[in-house]
């Protein structure tokens, strides 16, 4: 069994319904970052038009921790959290070129540590902890950068020639 199945077979014993929208969702943000409007347009294209369901449903998923909100250039997008395996819904980091809105998301509990021991926040526990990074590689032509294969994000952590 998978991790969704997991999840959602913890919820059914709570005897929370998971709809053919809900799902539906899930599957349009597997291995994506959207906006609530992309969502949309996804869904339309399923068979699912009705706005309002789509906000109630994104709620949904979002109290019950199987999508995550993140705000990435100015904009709010929905990430999914199960059957990830670089973060959960409670910590993780996504790095976002604000050339071509790239995004990509790191796995590196170092930095999660090191920010939970910063002598800040001695007597507060942290028990959500998300970063946005924003910026813009100045490696390459912006120009080049906006096309397939050039951007430095989906470089990150690889040799580049």
């Amino acid at each position: 069994m998978d991790n969704k199945e997991k999840v959602f077979a913890e919820l059914r014993k709570k005897n929370v319904r998971i709809t053919k929208q809900r799902r539906a969702i899930i599957d349009v943000l597997e291995d994506r970052h959207l906006t609530i409007q992309e969502i949309y347009h996804e869904l339309q294209e399923r068979g699912f038009n009705n706005l309002g369901t789509v906000y109630n449903n994104i709620d949904f998923l979002l109290e019950h921790k199987i999508v995550t909100q993140i705000f990435i250039n100015g904009k709010k997008h929905y990430d999914l959290t199960i059957d990830e395996k670089s973060h959960d819904a409670d910590s993780h980091i996504h790095v976002t070129c604000k050339v071509n809105n790239n995004i990509i998301e790191i796995n590196n509990s170092t930095i999660f540590e090191d920010i939970k021991k910063n002598p800040i926040f001695d007597g507060f526990n942290i028990n959500k902890l998300q970063l946005v990074v924003e910026g813009s590689c100045d490696h390459f032509d912006k120009e080049t950068c906006k096309k397939d294969g050039y951007c430095f994000l989906a470089t990150l952590g690889k040799t580049r020639d």
